[in-house]
């Protein structure tokens, strides 16, 4: 199974512009109350974004999730307005 090592860069430490932060703000007011989303960081102002919904199949005891929107985003930030352009390839 692969790890996933997440490190912050001394402008991310030191408080200064923090992307991901503010896109997981936006995403928690617009998700559904039971969704999760989880946002991996491309590069610097690239993301992956997956929205993930639960279900519970007949045949499982747990419940599981499913990837119900995945999308790939350029993010800036002009004048301290999130700019959010969806990249995704249809």
């Amino acid at each position: 199974m692969a790890a996933l090592i997440e490190k912050m860069d001394s402008k991310r430490a030191a408080g200064g512009d923090d992307l991901k932060g503010r896109l997981a703000d936006h995403y928690d007011v617009i998700k559904r109350p039971n969704d999760l989303v989880r946002i991996t960081q491309v590069s610097a102002h690239h993301f992956r974004v997956n929205t993930l919904t639960p279900y519970q199949p007949d045949d499982s005891v747990m419940p599981t999730f499913k990837i119900v929107k995945s999308q790939f985003l350029h993010v800036e930030d002009k004048q301290g307005e999130l700019v959010i352009t969806d990249q995704t390839r249809h």
